[in-house]
């Protein structure tokens, strides 16, 4: 790992959003203006996220991105015209829908001696289910162990984020959905989207996109992380969360210029 990004030729950003774009839960307007000055320097953004598709409705419309992908991957959502949204989904929604309710029943059924509590945006997701362990809630290591563990083992994809346990059923992943929108939304074949494309994370629920792209970077606050994490980023930035992610725009911009 090295402290240097190398950027090449990529005109393409896949970015994590919770605590790696967001700080502490808000987005600072020093993050924001470099998203901004990326697109404006013709950089493709496109953020990968864990989170619902209400947030994700609300950046398709509303931030100057190319797309953005949701619930780990179930979906992304592309802007076809100023007021119109199109989603597309790893399989179809209704069977989406109705392992939604599959997982919702499982998480109910676990033998707790506490309580796993739903994230407050669960009504407005489309695909997977997500229980509050660092956000509004604080769970031990054991516990998120103990919703985690017997999950995995009924057949369930179960992946920890910075402040949630998402859960769902299928073959996707940030990854996969992310080639998916280099090949039918962009038109690269996987190849030339990873010369083209850089990723930045910061969790481990980010571990596919760094295997998948070489040109990764994590911010600062990942460090944490690292010693559980099999893939990890190429390079890491000084700061944390947005404005580590500022940090590593004003480098690429720096870099096309």
């Amino acid at each position: 790992m090295k402290d240097s990004i190398e950027f090449g030729n990529a005109d393409i950003l896949f970015t994590d959003v919770d605590d790696t774009l967001t700080t502490g839960g808000r987005l600072l307007p020093e993050t924001y203006l470099a998203i901004c000055r990326l697109a404006e320097a013709g950089i493709s953004v496109i953020p990968v996220t864990g989170g619902c598709a209400g947030w994700c409705d609300q950046i398709i419309r509303t931030w100057p991105v190319k797309a953005v992908i949701g619930e780990g991957g179930a979906f992304y959502a592309e802007r076809t015209a100023p007021q119109t949204v199109n989603w597309h989904f790893w399989e179809n929604e209704v069977k989406h829908r109705r392992d939604q309710q599959a997982i919702l029943n499982a998480v109910a059924a676990l033998d707790l001696d506490f309580e796993a509590k739903l994230a407050t945006d669960q009504p407005f997701r489309f695909v997977d289910v997500a229980v509050d362990y660092n956000q509004q809630e604080s769970l031990s290591p054991e516990q998120v162990a103990a919703i985690h563990d017997p999950l995995v083992a009924q057949g369930f994809s179960v992946r920890q984020s910075s402040i949630h346990i998402n859960i769902w059923l299928g073959d996707f992943d940030k990854a996969t959905m992310s080639l998916r929108v280099g090949q039918d939304l962009l038109g690269l074949d996987i190849e030339t989207l990873q010369k083209r494309s850089i990723f930045i994370g910061d969790a481990p629920n980010d571990e596919s996109m760094f295997r998948s792209f070489p040109m990764s970077v994590g911010v600062a606050n990942i460090r944490k992380h690292l010693p559980r994490m099999t893939h990890q980023p190429a390079a890491i930035v000084s700061q944390h969360s947005g404005l580590g992610f500022a940090e590593m725009a004003e480098a690429w911009l720096q870099h096309r210029t």
